[in-house]
């Protein structure tokens, strides 16, 4: 059923009184947003938990290559 004031379809979506827009795409919820963005939040996080860990672990592979050069006589100060 098309709502001229809100310019929406009301439609019925897993049992539940929907809105759609007018080319058949459910309008999310406040809680279903919300919802959204917390996964996104978390996430991001994830994402930026795993590029610390990867620096980290660069930083310790930068740290054993230096010790292998400088226990080969290698001075990196001099290159």
């Amino acid at each position: 059923m098309w709502s001229q004031q809100l310019e929406l379809y009301l439609g019925v979506y897993e049992g539940k009184l929907r809105f759609f827009t007018t080319e058949n795409q459910l309008i999310l919820s406040s809680e279903e947003l919300a919802q959204q963005e917390i996964l996104r939040a978390q996430q991001a996080e994830e994402r930026a938990q795993h590029a610390e860990e990867r620096a980290q672990h660069a930083e310790q592979e930068i740290a054993r290559l230096r010790e292998v050069l400088r226990i080969q006589g290698i001075d990196l100060g001099n290159i």
